[in-house]
Order: C-alpha cells, then sequence, then structure tokens
C-alpha cells in the first residue's frame, strides 16, 4: 500500500474515531506532551505515520503489543492491519488459543466476513479478556485485506500442564524449535522473573515463579512459532499484550531462534506515564506510540487487586475491575 493511502487512512480513522488531543476515546493523560507521538526508539526520534509504516513495509514480522482494554490501543491495531493491505497473510492473536483455530474456520464457513459473531463462536465473554467489541475491529480489518485470523496462543490445558510438568507438557518439536529448553542468560531470566512478580503485585508464592516464568516463555515461544509458520505467504502481524513484543525477551527472542535472518518490526502502543515526559525513550521495542491511559495518571493498580483481595476476604462481591491486565 502506498505511503499516501496510509496517510489517508489515518486520517480518516481519526476523523471518526479521534486520535488527537480531545478526540482520543480515553482522555486520562491527554495532554501530556507525548501523547500522539511515535518515537522510533532506535534513532530516539519522533517520526510520522509514513515513516512507520515504510518500516512496517520492509518488515517480514510486525509484533504490535497494547494495554489490553485500551480502546485506542485496538483502533490503532485495526488502523495498522489495515493499513499494511494485503501483503498481511495472517494476524495472530495472543488471545485465542491454537486448539480454536478450528472453530475460526468453521465460523468463517458458516457466516463468511461474520466478525462480530466471531467472538461469541469462540466463547469469549468467559475467557477473561476484555470485551469482543474492542478486538472486533481488527478481526475485521484482517478480512479486509484477505488475511488469516490465527490463533496463536497456547491452549489453556496447555498452560495447566506446563505449570504442574515443566517444558516436558509442550510439543516437543515446539520445544526443540524454540529452544524452549535452554535457559535464558541469568540476568535476564532475572529480570523477566522480577517483571512476572512485579505484574502479580508481589502476591504470587515464590516457589510457583518458576512455572510461572514457563508460562511465560511457552507463550512467547508459540506466538513466534505461529507467526513463523503463516510467514511465507506473506507478512504476519501479531496481536499482543506489549510485554510479549518486547525485543529483550519477548516473542522477538524466540523468532531469532526459528527465523533468523526475518526482518522484525515491533511496535508498542503506550500508555503515556509521569515518569516520562521527554526523549529518550529508553524501551525494548522499535517504535512507541503513545497514548492517553484508561486510569488517570498515578493509579496503582495493584492498590485496587489488594481492595479486591480484602473483599474477597470480608466475603463481599469484588469490584467491577481491578485494573489489572494480562500480559
Amino acid at each position: 500500500m502506498a505511503v499516501n493511502h496510509f496517510v489517508t487512512l489515518v486520517a480518516a480513522i481519526c476523523l471518526v474515531g479521534g486520535c488527537q488531543g480531545n478526540d482520543w476515546q480515553h482522555q486520562h493523560g491527554a495532554d501530556h506532551p507525548l501523547v500522539g507521538r511515535i518515537v522510533d526508539v532506535g534513532a530516539q526520534a519522533v517520526v510520522e505515520e509514513a515513516d512507520l509504516l515504510a518500516a512496517l513495509a520492509a518488515a517480514d514480522i510486525v509484533l504490535i503489543g497494547e494495554t489490553h482494554g485500551n480502546r485506542d490501543h485496538h483502533r490503532v491495531q485495526a488502523m495498522l492491519v489495515h493499513g499494511m493491505g494485503e501483503t498481511v497473510s495472517g494476524v495472530v492473536f495472543e488471545m485465542i488459543g491454537t486448539d480454536q483455530q478450528e472453530v475460526v474456520v468453521l465460523h468463517f464457513k458458516a457466516q463468511p466476513g461474520d466478525t462480530a459473531g466471531l467472538g461469541p463462536a469462540l466463547g469469549w465473554e468467559t475467557s477473561g479478556w476484555p470485551d469482543w467489541p474492542l478486538y472486533e475491529p481488527i478481526a475485521a480489518a484482517a478480512l479486509a485485506v484477505d488475511a488469516e485470523i490465527v490463533g496463536g496462543n497456547l491452549p489453556r490445558r496447555s498452560v495447566d500442564e506446563l505449570m504442574a510438568k515443566g517444558v516436558d507438557a509442550l510439543d516437543p518439536g515446539l520445544v526443540a524449535r524454540t529452544g524452549l529448553r535452554e535457559p535464558l542468560e541469568p540476568d535476564l531470566e532475572g529480570r523477566l522473573v522480577e517483571t512476572i512478580d512485579e505484574a502479580h503485585c508481589g502476591f504470587a508464592p515464590d516457589d510457583l515463579l518458576p512455572a510461572m516464568l514457563d508460562v511465560q516463555r511457552g507463550r512467547d515461544a508459540q506466538m513466534a512459532d505461529r507467526l513463523v509458520a503463516i510467514k511465507g505467504r506473506g507478512q504476519s502481524v501479531l496481536i499482543a499484550g506489549s510485554e510479549h513484543v518486547r525485543r529483550d525477551w519477548g516473542v522477538p527472542y524466540y523468532l531469532n531462534r526459528v527465523a533468523p535472518d526475518a526482518r522484525v518490526v515491533s511496535i508498542a502502543l503506550r500508555e503515556v506515564d509521569e515518569r516520562l515526559t521527554e526523549l529518550p525513550v529508553a524501551l525494548p521495542f522499535d517504535f512507541v506510540w503513545f497514548t492517553p491511559r484508561r486510569q488517570p495518571l498515578g493509579f496503582d493498580p495493584c492498590d485496587a487487586y489488594r481492595q479486591q483481595l480484602q473483599r474477597l476476604d470480608a466475603g463481599l462481591p469484588p469490584l467491577a475491575s481491578t485494573g489489572l491486565s494480562k500480559g
């Protein structure tokens, strides 16, 4: 797709849904100096949408990381998939398990083009992910460019078995291809375990952290494997939480093993915060696109999580949301 077409598409979507200033769907932090900025992390420079498109056009695999449930992130993801055009062969979703691929295929066979009905067909309402209408435009954008919708995550039963048995529970071919038996460099593993612990607000039992590390690595390896499996027909795109698209320990780590020659571009859609207000942006992605937040600046999801635990301990019903999200 030509650069001018992409810029036109960006303008059209922004007019409809809002990409700048007070037109963002979320307003917390909308006046932050980085909101709406796209930063090329390697160059430490703010770039335009056309520059981002040029980087995407040169890639074999594009990874688009989100904060789950941020409506602006999901709109930008749909825009990028549509903007990449018919060079995209498949869009891999972290939110769909590999064991659900047949459901996707059968749904579209029976109801061609029915992206609104795909969520219910997948049992989305009991999946724990944010509402399907947030993700449906991404699926619609995939079909609009004639791309396949692909389940990329480990099945739930595989996660349970991985927690109990380690990597022996996974497909031996996947383990061999992605090098899951090989330990991470100690400093990298330590930082990843610390991040997993922080994501669970320090409530994860210490004796479970090694198993949780296996699950994080297994999910990243599985998504990398699926991206490579569909890459031969064109570009492949991943829709996932931003922690999964990090270049240091996320999906790119395993892509380096299964497809070392693939050209990979990682984009993080990032909610602004008070700790980062200007360049340099020392974050482990190729590009970072800053957006407003779902929650106010200074909001601590762990405080909300502690309130949930206190309510449960007191026999009270949980609050509507902790603000925590899977990653």
